[in-house]
């Protein structure tokens, strides 16, 4: 695993040099669990930090998930998350959010009027997409707060690779999300207020209740304590999936 890292950080420090580009470390550790054909329950911790130059930034994240499924062509969902940010400058951010959102089916369910070929199978081939609001509120350890409301719009597939489904066991596949954050209101103080961001990378499903991912993340981000400059991100995100 470290070397992994090694390497994929070796190559985006060359790729995006001429870049103000900070280089991070993510992991995911999710617990989820069906309450029922209707109701799934998630429980998600996201550490992220900043692992090069002089710098500090650290975030984590506590996120937690209610999904109903109320047809085959689109999840209802529902968020709350519990965020703490050591910003660069000697700052802390406290951080409450509250999302509602919906995801739509459609290739999913379409596929399988879709005739395969010898080249391409849609069988394996998984693409949702996801439609979320939420509101920010964040609380500054220098008494100031700030809140703020985004929309976010989230393009995902999922291709297996050795079986027809990912939610095969024993499956190795790969996934692919990009996702545009779309401010409804003023900007908030972050050191990365993210824009756009892009993740792709393989991931492994092991039975019905384990699930590792290795993505390569890029962000692209804005800093909004210096006059909303850019200031990208690029990151190896570890995800781990258990699920009862």
């Amino acid at each position: 695993m470290k070397e992994a890292v090694f390497i994929l950080m070796i190559m985006t420090s060359s790729l995006w040099a001429e870049e103000r580009v900070s280089e991070q470390l993510w992991g995911n550790l999710t617990v989820g669990s069906e309450h029922n054909d209707k109701i799934y329950l998630e429980l998600d911790m996201e550490p992220k930090a900043q692992i090069e130059g002089s710098t500090q930034w650290q975030n984590l994240d506590a996120t937690g998930l209610l999904e109903y499924y109320p047809d085959k062509w689109a999840d209802v969902t529902g968020e709350l998350v519990l965020g703490y940010t050591r910003e660069v400058t000697p700052l802390e951010t406290y951080e409450v959010t509250s999302r509602v959102g919906i995801r739509f089916h459609i290739l999913g369910n379409l596929r399988q009027y879709i005739p395969n070929s010898n080249i391409i199978s849609f069988e394996r081939f998984s693409l949702s997409t996801l439609l979320r609001y939420e509101y920010r509120r964040l609380y500054h350890d220098d008494g100031v707060q700030e809140q703020q409301s985004r929309i976010r719009l989230r393009i995902e597939t999922k291709t297996a690779l050795n079986h027809h489904s990912y939610t095969q066991d024993k499956t190795y596949y790969i996934f692919a999300d990009g996702e545009h954050f779309i401010s409804l209101s003023e900007e908030v103080q972050e050191y990365f207020s993210s824009k756009f961001r892009l993740r792709v990378g393989p991931g492994y499903n092991y039975d019905r209740r384990h699930r590792f991912e290795l993505l390569m993340l890029y962000d692209y981000a804005r800093d909004t304590y210096h006059d909303n400059a850019r200031h990208d991100a690029v990151a190896v995100n570890v995800r781990y999936k258990v699920f009862f």
